[in-house]
């Protein structure tokens, strides 16, 4: 994301399934596909926040920030919201089945009696939602480890309702870089 934002590149559209992770000699290497719906915008990004960059609806359901779902005005900082519902779904497993669909699927949500709601929508009808993090029931076994706090607290802050809340791409690396550093 660092990459792409310092370029101007928003990406809309960040879900499992357009996050590849390429195995090397050198170890694993992530990368991003599926630029249909991503949008250049001009100037700098990181440290300079563009409140009316960009304003049409369009993304994954389960991985769309609050200000997508509401209809505002966004900036990247909605890309740092879909990447933190990734990050949490892939840290903590967690996994659903969308209406009409046998396959499982990767994502995090909010369960609305029976019926489950898109996080980004659940949090653009309720502000104040708290999420559990790290949750308390996990979804798929086997389970892996309890994230640390630093990585609970990156979280949050990814998924914060207000995009100026959230880290940029830069601050992201940063925090994940010092959240996972096991010297």
């Amino acid at each position: 994301m660092t990459f792409l934002h310092g370029l101007g590149i928003v990406h809309r559209d960040l879900k499992p399934a357009n996050v590849l992770v390429c195995l090397t000699k050198s170890g694993p290497v992530i990368k991003v596909a599926d630029f249909g719906l991503s949008k250049t915008v001009e100037g700098p990004m990181e440290g300079q926040r563009r409140r009316l960059a960009l304003s049409s609806t369009c993304g994954s359901d389960f991985y769309m920030a609050p200000e997508v779902w509401a209809g505002h005005s966004y900036t990247a900082q909605a890309d740092i919201f879909s990447l933190g519902v990734l990050f949490w779904a892939v840290l903590e497993r967690i996994t659903f089945l969308e209406d009409g669909s046998n396959e499982e699927q990767l994502g995090a949500y909010a369960e609305k009696g029976r019926w489950l709601t898109p996080l980004g929508e659940a949090l653009c009808e309720n502000p104040a939602l708290q999420l559990a993090i790290p949750m308390r029931a996990r979804r798929a076994p086997p389970l892996p480890p309890t994230p640390s706090p630093d990585l609970c607290a990156l979280l949050l802050d990814m998924l914060a309702f207000d995009p100026d809340a959230r880290p940029t791409a830069l601050q992201l690396q940063e925090r994940v870089y010092r959240a996972t550093d096991t010297h």
